[in-house]
Formats: C-alpha cells, structure tokens, sequence
C-alpha cells in the first residue's frame, strides 16, 4: 500500500542540508512566534517532524537547562543527523515516532512543529492527536506555510515559470500549498479552541530579493520534476537559477515576497 503520509521531498543528505538552508531564513519568525506563544524556561517541549532539528534548538533556546525538548521524527536517518550535530545540546531529547499513529507515555506543557502539517494525507486528525498529549494548560504552536499567495509586485517570466513548476508539483503530490492558511479551520475541526494567529514572511527587493528559499524549494522538487520528465536541473540552470532570478526581478524593480509563514497558537484545557 502508498504510504500516503510520507515525506515525498525525501530524506537524504541533500535535502536535510536544503531544510538547514532554509531555516536561516524561517528560524527568526519561528522563535518570534514561540515568544509570543508564551513557550518559556522550564517547559516540557514536544517538537513534531523535527528533520535536522532547528525548530527543536529553537525551543531549547527558549526552555532552557531546566526544560526538556522532545524531538521525534518517523525517519532513523533524519535523527541519527539531528543527533550527530545536536548531540552535546542535552535539553534535547530524539526519538522515533509516526505522527499519525503518536501515543507518547507522557504529556507536554507545548507541542511544536514547523512545515509538518504541509506534508500529510489528514493533518485534523495529527493535530487532534497532539491536543491529547498537552498537560491542563498547555500550547499547541503550529508554523505552517502558504505558498500559494501572489509572490511579487511584477510578474517576470522566470519567476512564473518557478511559481507554476512548485505549484503543480505541490498539486499533483499533494502537499498542501495553503496548510498555513487552512490552520484556524484545522483547529477548529479538531475540536481544539480558536487558535491566535500570526503572519510573518521574507521580503525584499535587489539583491535582497528571497530568490534561493524559493530555489531551494525548487530544488527540493527536483528528483520528482525529472522523474516525471517535466523538465532537468540542466534545462532549469539550476545552478544560476537563484542569480538570474534576482536579475530578472532587479530589472522589473519587484519586490519578492517569500512563502507566507502563518502561526497558530492555543491553549489547551
């Protein structure tokens, strides 16, 4: 049987090296969004679908000495990474778990996750799951991502090139394009209080246009686009993809917006 709810961006080296390049970029809205969640010393953290474990580190920061971050991901192979560079972070705890069939012998004070709910087949479900592994009082903090909103203030050929490969990829593979819109009403669905949200994304124009995150997006797609024959690395120029594509918006003098990162926070009986 299709796993449905499989990482279909896959798990080698090359891409858990994509997610640490990308988290430069998300790690500051993410920590923002912990802040204001109110994820504090002390706590007891779940991070779900943790990959190379920024978001864990993140919530460490946060917790402190005295807190402890659980950090579980269904791949041996994403955490025996995670380990090998985070092991001498000892607030940090990595352990092997599947999201849709999580039943932990212990509660937490907040449950994390970044760009997970994105990736599966029933992400209701998953989020109605972690309500039950939060103490009386404690925080579901959700970050997901919607890329499906206008990206520039000018439409230039590559850029739209870029923007229908992602999308259609997205589509045809079923990740959810608008998890980080769709959030509120996934809340609600599970049962769970009204969410508090929040919306932050990269931005910029010149040389400090995000071109690379939606690059590196691509190219994460990359394997499937040349499976499917779509289209090759070579053709796309992948290489100087991420040069000609700022080029481009500099000489249209666009602004680029980067996926919009939705937060959603609540507490939990």
């Amino acid at each position: 049987m299709k796993d449905e709810n499989r990482y279909v961006l896959g798990e080698s080296e090359s891409e858990h090296s994509r997610l640490r390049d990308q988290s430069v970029v998300f790690d500051p809205l993410t920590k923002q969004l912990h802040i204001e969640a109110g994820i504090t010393e002390g706590m007891s953290v779940l991070d779900i679908g943790t990959g190379a474990g920024d978001v864990a580190v993140i919530a460490a920061d946060l917790v402190g000495r005295d807190g402890h971050v659980l950090a579980v991901d269904r791949n041996p192979e994403a955490l025996e990474g995670a380990r090998s560079r985070l092991g001498h972070r000892r607030e940090i705890e990595f352990a092997e778990a599947d999201l849709c069939t999580l039943d932990l012998d212990e509660d937490f004070d907040a449950i994390v996750g970044r760009a997970v709910l994105m990736h599966l087949r029933s992400p209701v479900d998953v989020v109605e799951r972690l309500g039950r592994h939060l103490r009386p009082g404690g925080l579901l903090v959700m970050h997901e991502l919607d890329v499906a909103q206008v990206w520039a203030s000018a439409e230039t050929p590559l850029l739209e090139h870029v923007r229908e490969l992602i999308l259609q990829t997205f589509a045809s593979i079923g990740i959810h394009s608008r998890m980080g819109r769709d959030l509120f009403a996934a809340y609600r669905s599970a049962g769970l209080p009204d969410p508090h949200l929040t919306l932050s994304a990269p931005v910029g124009g010149g040389a400090e246009a995000p071109s690379f995150g939606w690059v590196n997006a691509l190219a994460a797609l990359l394997p499937y686009l040349e499976q499917q024959g779509i289209v090759t690395g070579d053709e796309l120029g992948i290489d100087s993809l991420t040069q000609r594509l700022t080029d481009e918006l500099d000489a249209a003098d666009a602004t680029l917006l980067g996926p919009l990162m939705y937060g959603a926070y609540c507490t939990v009986g």
